[in-house]
């Protein structure tokens, strides 16, 4: 019965769908009506189809989201540190209430002053990963846990100079040196991160999906030729990088941002360095929910934008999740919005079961595309700063900051004149209580730097 049921509708290919289509517009332009043009350039048609695919390289797409380690995810917690024994007892509530990694935010901090026998008491590092985020300290950290840690750790070191250097215009002269140092002391602990690559500095700035990918691969390409030209091999390098980006609200385009960025790296390592192992090696990438996109009026919106973020994130394929509180943006007391976070995640895993299936978006035929548009773009953006001389020379030139700048003022334009849509800051907006703007200290530098802004700034003191 429903085999003869099926033959009744005959397949029809996307030309005939399209002419329909111009029919019954009546005369209003295709392109104009029906055609998206989205942030980074992105042509979003209102229909795909199997056609759509035919001519995408989907093995090699597909295949770097099979090396994704598992379907699941780990609930990674920030905190940040205070004192040994308050910072201890956090990330031991943390743990209880549903973490299961954690980030230790050491801000500017003198490592050689803590202690870390009080810090990391009743915390094993061989069962669950911490993240240790210091300022050009990662030698002297990694002294004080061999010292300490007799077996293999999990976790590791985040400390992109990079990054750092482009939003706050401060860079040693020894950061690559310490960092080859800091690679070869953990070569025997292979779940130990010691390259942090923090995309998310180019998305709080302002930049849409394509820039992202792109100025997160410069960094990470900048990273690989000085290690390389330090003694390095490529495989005492990749195995010790882990990506983090930001996640924004564009529901879709932030899944195929996560698919792009693994299927571009691993193309950039076969074709540009020749490395013929680079299907095997995982592409470890932690996603945090976006502060760019976050409100500080109607704050609960903060809670809706953050689950919709947390699940392009686990779509697309991240490996670790940081969910930043709700509040963060306006209270000081985030111990709510922190609990809150943790069960966003923990729904998501328990109630949602998006934990069963790896890669839940292969085969859609509008991901599949997007995603490998999102490649597309952000190669070509990727080789023009390769034509400047790379992520470093780029930036001097004022390349990635202008770049940037111009999609944030755009942003800032459509949601002043109401053409773009932000619950809770230019429509359905309640102020729970009156917004007093503070103004960031701009930083001394000789070149522009990136500052981490929020989008509805612009309106919010209106």
């Amino acid at each position: 019965m429903a085999a003869s049921l099926f033959e009744e509708f005959q397949p029809h290919s996307k030309e005939v769908w399209k002419n329909q289509a111009i029919k019954d517009l009546k005369g209003k332009d295709f392109e104009q009506t029906l055609v998206w043009q989205a942030e980074g350039d992105l042509r979003i048609e209102p229909y795909y189809s199997h056609e759509d695919l035919s001519s995408l390289p989907l093995d090699l797409v597909q295949g770097a989201q099979k090396n994704h380690a598992t379907a699941t995810w780990q609930n990674r917690e920030k905190i940040i540190f205070s004192s040994e024994k308050t910072t201890n007892q956090l990330i031991l509530e943390a743990i209880e209430w549903g973490a299961n990694s954690i980030i230790i935010d050491f801000g500017e901090k003198d490592i050689t002053a803590i202690d870390f026998k009080k810090l990391l008491h009743q915390i094993k590092l061989s069962e669950i990963p911490v993240f240790f985020k210091v300022q050009n300290q990662s030698v002297q950290l990694l002294e004080i846990l061999s010292s300490l840690i007799p077996y293999q750790m999990k976790g590791g070191v985040q400390d992109d100079y990079l990054a750092n250097w482009m939003s706050t215009g401060s860079l040693s002269n020894d950061s690559t040196s310490l960092l080859v140092q800091s690679i070869r002391k953990v070569q025997n602990h292979p779940q130990f991160k010691t390259i942090h690559i923090a995309g998310e500095v180019f998305h709080n700035a302002g930049a849409n999906s394509v820039q992202e990918i792109a100025f997160t691969l410069a960094n990470a390409l900048e990273y690989v030729d000085q290690l390389t030209q330090a003694g390095l091999s490529l495989d005492e390098i990749l195995n010790k990088i882990e990506f983090s980006i930001a996640i924004g609200t564009d529901y879709f385009t932030e899944i195929a941002k996560i698919r792009a960025l693994r299927y571009l790296w691993q193309k950039v390592l076969s074709e540009g360095y020749k490395f013929e192992k680079a299907a095997e090696i995982p592409v470890t990438i932690s996603a945090q929910t976006s502060t760019y996109f976050d409100a500080a009026l109607t704050p609960n919106t903060n809670m809706l934008r953050a689950t919709t973020e947390a699940m392009s994130a686990i779509i697309g394929g991240a490996d670790f999740l940081v969910l930043h509180a709700y509040n963060a943006t306006f209270e000081e007391d985030e111990t709510f919005g922190k609990r809150i976070a943790r069960n966003v995640s923990a729904i998501l895993r328990e109630e949602s079961y998006l934990d069963k299936v790896n890669d839940p978006s292969a085969g859609s035929y509008y991901i599949e595309h997007l995603t490998f548009e999102l490649a597309t773009k952000a190669l070509t953006l990727l080789q023009e700063v390769d034509s400047l001389g790379g992520s470093i020379m780029a930036f001097e030139k004022g390349f990635i900051q202008n770049t940037i700048a111009q999609t944030h003022n755009s942003r800032q334009e459509a949601i002043t004149s109401g053409k773009r849509i932000m619950i809770g800051v230019n429509k359905f907006r309640f102020d729970e209580k009156p917004f007093v703007y503070e103004a960031k200290e701009a930083q001394s530098s000789t070149i522009p730097l990136l500052r981490a802004q929020r989008l509805s700034e612009v309106v919010e003191a209106q």
